[in-house]
């Protein structure tokens, strides 16, 4: 990479960590979680073994703060009635809301029936609860772990749709095994914990990063726009299938954009007039379907990338300066987060020439906390002129 292309690279990474969100409010959604889990664990005898388990961009370490501090994440879990393969796909829809209904703090923040989910909002959140059974006849990890969940038409009757969450979470890992299996050793190493036990939303590797600077990005383009176009916008189930397929291992956050911003499109088939985007674990399912139902959405998604590359990978790179710089991304993530993260750059940078671990890499390399064969270190401030 150029020097230009490593800075963009810094404050690409430092943005994304500033997309994520925090301790705080993680710790909260699980306990959140694992007490409706709790809840529905009990909802009848026949149905007997319930399982709750995330899915999503909170089980795959992708999920971004809303735009707005007014707006609220998303939280998807499955909950999963592992004995009742025999209830219809009414029955199962309707004993999961039914036991939420009859909890006097749920039923509060229940909203009203959708087509796949009940949703309960909370203050910072909303979480997403997918009523489901297992489509063999056992649900077993890593085996058998199919679902059949239930879609509720306008009409009012209920279909089935299939899915796997737990496998689409074991493909997206081993599309980044490499960085994956690097940052797990890094974490470990300093937190003193086993490998084995550290969950993925615990790590970011720059297939992550990027997948959330690509879906804040999306979120910003779109909040400016119509309703009508807003409607249209990429979905992030296709950015993050069509980023994984694309990743190929780059150690940096700015290669893995460049990578796969400009081959993503090789992995949109289309079969006739079809846009074909498969689900890597269940090829019979198409991502793109609505593609072919409403050709705008198809559209809006080539739109959006072409924004992406320019906004993020080609603007900030001609832009002269760090203000030029901080305005182009701020475009992009905005101001807020943007700022945050050179901040947070500005204050490592202090430390580090505080602590006479910062170095200069002559006169075009910049300054940065890593020494190599052609840095020299920077003196610390004594405010003093000595």
């Amino acid at each position: 990479m150029t020097d230009k292309e490593k800075l963009l690279d810094k404050y690409l990474f430092n943005i994304a960590e500033n997309l994520d969100i925090s301790a705080t409010m993680r710790e909260k959604a699980e306990r959140s979680y694992r007490a409706v889990g709790e809840w529905l664990g009990d909802c009848d005898a026949t149905t007997s073994e319930v399982k709750i388990m995330p899915q999503g961009s909170f089980y795959l370490g992708t999920v971004i703060r809303p735009v707005s501090d007014a707006d609220e994440y998303d939280i998807d879990l499955v909950c999963l009635l592992k004995n009742a393969i025999l209830m219809s796909e009414a029955e199962i829809k309707k004993t999961v809301g039914d036991r939420l209904q009859q909890h006097k703090t749920y039923s509060a923040m229940l909203e009203p029936e959708g087509k796949r989910c009940w949703t309960l909002c909370y203050d910072e959140f909303h979480m997403d609860i997918l009523p489901c059974v297992p489509n063999n006849r056992y649900y077993v990890e890593p085996y058998l772990t199919e679902i059949k969940l239930t879609h509720k038409l306008d009409d009012g009757r209920y279909i089935p749709k299939f899915s796997n969450p737990y496998r689409y979470h074991d493909w997206f890992e081993e599309r980044m095994r490499t960085r994956l299996d690097e940052v797990r050793k890094d974490f470990s190493i300093k937190n003193q914990v086993e490998i084995s036990k550290i969950p993925l939303y615990k790590v970011k590797t720059p297939l992550q990063r990027a997948i959330q600077l690509l879906k804040r990005h999306r979120d910003i383009m779109y909040d400016a726009l119509p309703e009508a176009r807003k409607d249209n916008a990429p979905i992030s189930i296709i950015i993050t299938t069509l980023a994984a397929h694309a990743y190929n291992n780059e150690s940096s956050v700015y290669e893995a954009l460049s990578n796969i911003v400009e081959n993503m499109p090789k992995y949109i088939d289309k079969v006739g007039d079809s846009f074909v985007i498969k689900n890597p674990v269940m090829p019979e399912e198409n991502f793109a379907d609505k593609w072919n139902e409403n050709p705008e959405k198809a559209q809006e998604f080539y739109k959006w990338l072409q924004s992406a590359r320019t906004d993020i990978l080609i603007s900030p790179i001609k832009a002269q300066g760090l203000h030029n710089v901080s305005e182009s991304l701020e475009c992009c993530f905005g101001r807020n987060v943007v700022k945050r993260s050179f901040v947070d750059d500005g204050n490592a940078t202090k430390i580090a020439r505080d602590n006479k671990s910062l170095y200069a890499d002559g006169l075009t390399g910049g300054l940065k906390t890593t020494s190599s064969q052609t840095s020299k270190k920077v003196g610390g401030h004594t405010f003093f002129g000595k």
